[in-house]
């Protein structure tokens, strides 16, 4: 009985760092593949969100031409003043 527990404390203490390695070791591969993906995620965020909001200032443009017509039409200054009448 006594051979058997000296080679279980053995045992244990071969497989307890070497288990405990082993699970550093994992947790910090899924560290650095989860922080990888995460950056992508963000690139790709940043780059759809950049081409929305360059469609967005394109249409607010567009609107600002076409409001820039309309207050600078001769028809619209002459509306303005019958109705200030």
């Amino acid at each position: 009985m006594q051979a058997t527990m000296q080679l279980f404390g053995i045992m244990m203490a071969v497989m307890l760092p070497v288990s405990l390695i082993v699970f550093i070791t994992e947790y910090f591969k899924y560290k650095k593949n989860t922080s990888a993906q995460l950056g992508d995620l963000q690139k790709e965020l940043e780059k759809h969100s950049t081409k929305e909001l360059m469609q967005e200032v394109a249409e607010l443009k567009e609107r600002i031409v076409v409001l820039e017509s309309i207050v600078t039409d001769r028809s619209y200054d002459l509306e303005r003043k019958i109705g200030n009448l």
